[in-house]
């Protein structure tokens, strides 16, 4: 179990940092420039500052007080809480999953820093098509989309593998 934890710490360290630094710089570099933006790709991908005070998409963004509180820090606390004494504690698990709850608390982890120290999570990865913007995100929703996919695709074949 102390090897287990061990990697569980480290990964969610390396993770948790990397989506730091990078949110760190952006919000550097980007309040010297209000409504800046850096084209990476033509009609593909650009870099933005967007203060996101929801969860996913700015969904509900319009709480206030302790019921802002309950949902956008106090829930996914409890879920990072619970999600960590089940990969620490469980017997077995596939690497699938492992690793798809590692991510998920990454992620979850590094909004829930941004939502502590600023109030809002920091988004900046802009993916567009013409004049389609996909709503911007950062480096700990990919880690928890990531997350997400791979626990559902053990889900799938793991099934399958049990019959």
């Amino acid at each position: 179990m102390k090897k287990r934890l061990k990697k569980i710490l480290i990964i969610n360290i390396l993770l948790i940092f990397f989506d730091f630094l990078t949110k760190q710089l952006i919000k550097h570099y980007f309040y010297k420039i209000p409504f800046f933006k850096i084209k990476i790709i033509d009609n593909f991908f650009n870099i933005v500052l967007v203060e996101n005070k929801g969860i996913a998409f700015g969904f509900l963004h319009e709480l206030k007080g302790n019921l802002k509180n309950i949902f956008l820090i106090y829930l996914p606390l409890v879920i990072v809480i619970i999600i960590l004494l089940y990969l620490t504690y469980v017997k077995k698990i596939s690497k699938l999953s492992f690793w798809g709850l590692n991510l998920i608390i990454s992620g979850a982890i590094g909004n829930l820093i941004d939502r502590y120290f600023y109030g809002y999570v920091i988004d900046f990865i802009d993916l567009y098509y013409k004049n389609f913007h996909w709503p911007a995100f950062n480096l700990a929703d990919t880690y928890i989309t990531i997350g997400a996919f791979l626990l559902i695709f053990d889900a799938l074949f793991s099934k399958r593998r049990n019959n």
